[in-house]
Parts: C-alpha cells; structure tokens; sequence
C-alpha cells in the first residue's frame, strides 16, 4: 500500500502562511515569512531560526502523514529524536523575506531515518540546505525502538540529497571559550527535555558573533532536562573550523559535540 492514497489536500497552516502542495507526497514545501522577533540587530535570519523552521516543517510534514509518532506493543509511545543535524548556510533571510521550506524523508533503515531539507528565497534561490539523521524512541524507556512496517518505502529515493554529513564532529582538543547555562522550562520540548535548537543557541552563544557562521554540524548524544547546568565548549578557530562541545556540569557527560565552519554568507540582496 502507498504510504498516501487521494490527492494531496490544501489546509491552514499554524503560522497563517499558506501551504504550498508540491503533488508528491513525500515531498513537503512550506513557505515561512520571516517575522521581526526572528533577526537580530542586521536584520537577518540566524542559523537558530533556520533550524526552527526546518524542524516545524518537518513536524508538519510528519503530523500530515500520520508518522509523528507511533504505538507500541506494550501500550507505551514512540516519538522522533534527533540525532544529527548538518546545515550549510548560503544567505542569511532578511526580515519579512519570503522564503519555502522543501523537505522529504531520504533514507532509512532499521533504526534510523534521514531527512533532507532546501531553503529557498521568492526567486527560488538557494538559501541553505540540511541533512538530518533521527531515532525513534520510546518514551516512557527512553530508549531507540526499529522504525515500524509503516515506514516502509516512505524515502523519496529518486530525489537527490540536498546534503550529505561529513566527518563526525570531534571533542575541542583545547577550550578557548567557555560559558555555562541552566536548563531553563522554556528550554523544553514536549517531551520534557531540552529543544534540539537550544543546544545550537548554547553552543554559539559563548562567541563573539555568530555572523560569519557558513556551515554547522551537530551529534547530539545525550539528553538534557530542566535544572541541569550546562558547559558550552568551544575551541579555537583553525583554519576556518571551530569544534565545540555541551557537557552537563555535574557528571561531566558529553550531551553533543559539533563542527562550525566560518566565512561570510552572502548578503540579503
């Protein structure tokens, strides 16, 4: 059986732009307004807000197919969990800018399932592309469960990845900047730990300025949760890279390690 039956059907959109049907069902595009509280002082659009919007449209697209989730056996829940995320940065979006998100599930196999996003201006320019690798977890265990006979065959297998990850990103082998933050509630997710995009903000956040940021590449390893204090480290700068690390301050475990890459992203034209 198809993973969708019927044509594709044009609804609201929680943000109140209008979906964009792209006639294949593994494919979603979702346009986005880039709104005043989501730029900084150059009004333009960090890598932070970005990555908002690839996550919302890949929740979107997964709520629309019915694989948000899924039931176990035993009666408990399975959800989507991030495990490694790289974005390359082309232009930052400016304020008000109109921009779509086109995302599609792109590979998969027992445990995991990727997801490839472009992110592209009015003219339909590139602006960014990502790549995405998640687990299912239960969430009472919280522990990986296999993907489930319904998401079988769902990877646009003929399309071509928008990226693909390189090397995995390693431990600063020296720490030149270091800043701590507590977990905070409106750090949290639905299910009760911290926001993957926080721990890019955490990471970032310890630096001087975020605005030659071209490219990041995130491992998450572990969770955090509301109280915890966590260390943002981050090496030095070499040769245009920066490794980084989030461990939890109080057993030292490494939460996510990353790799940025830095020189200047195109201006808003």
């Amino acid at each position: 059986m198809p993973p969708f039956e019927g044509p594709p059907r044009r609804r609201h959109h929680p943000r109140g732009d209008a979906l964009v049907v792209t006639g294949d069902p593994l494919v979603w595009s979702e346009p986005f307004s880039i709104r005043a509280y989501e730029v900084g002082p150059d009004e333009t659009a960090s890598v932070l807000t970005v990555c908002d919007l690839l996550q919302e449209a890949a929740g979107e697209h997964a709520r629309a197919s019915d694989r948000e989730g899924f039931p176990l056996p035993d009666g408990g829940w399975a959800t989507w969990v991030l495990s490694r995320l790289r974005v390359v940065m082309h232009r930052r979006p400016a304020m008000r800018e109109q921009i779509a998100v086109e995302t599609w599930p792109s590979a998969m196999d027992g445990l995991r399932a990727s997801r490839d996003f472009r992110v592209t201006g009015a003219d339909g320019a590139l602006l960014a592309a990502a790549t995405s690798l998640w687990f299912l977890i239960d969430v009472d265990r919280r522990r990986p469960v296999r993907l489930p006979a319904a998401m079988e065959g769902f990877a646009a297998a003929g399309k071509p990845r928008a990226l693909t990850f390189d090397e995995s990103p390693e431990t600063p082998t020296q720490v030149e900047h270091s800043t701590p933050f507590a977990v905070r509630r409106s750090d949290l997710d639905r299910v009760g730990h911290a926001n993957n995009v926080r721990f890019v903000e955490w990471m970032l956040e310890g630096l001087p300025d975020d605005a030659g940021l071209r490219e990041v590449e995130v491992l998450y390893r572990s969770e955090a949760v509301y109280g915890d204090e966590v260390v943002s480290e981050a090496g030095p700068l070499i040769e245009g890279h920066r490794f980084h690390q989030l461990r939890r301050a109080s057993d030292g475990r490494t939460l996510a390690l990353a790799r940025t890459l830095w020189t200047p992203c195109s201006a808003p034209s």
